[in-house]
């Protein structure tokens, strides 16, 4: 799944930096029941649930735009 974390990373790394955040780590788990989970922060650090659920919104309409998941997944944005 490593390649496929990349794929995901490279996509979605310039969208969170535009959101004023920085990535901490992208991942891609399970096999029937995937899971998408980005982590991210401010420079400073904090990650109020506001931000996750901005981050979130942000991050879907790109997903949907450019479609790099086969199949269904839940995305899930969190601080570290």
């Amino acid at each position: 799944m490593r390649v496929y974390d990349e794929r995901l990373e490279q996509l979605l790394t310039p969208a969170i930096e535009a959101a004023g955040f920085e990535m901490v780590r992208i991942r891609m788990t399970g096999s029937h029941t995937k899971t998408l989970q980005v982590m991210a922060e401010r420079e400073d650090g904090t990650m109020t649930a506001e931000d996750c659920a901005a981050l979130s919104r942000a991050l879907s309409e790109l997903l949907e735009t450019n479609d790099p998941v086969e199949g269904q997944y839940t995305l899930e944005v969190s601080s570290p």
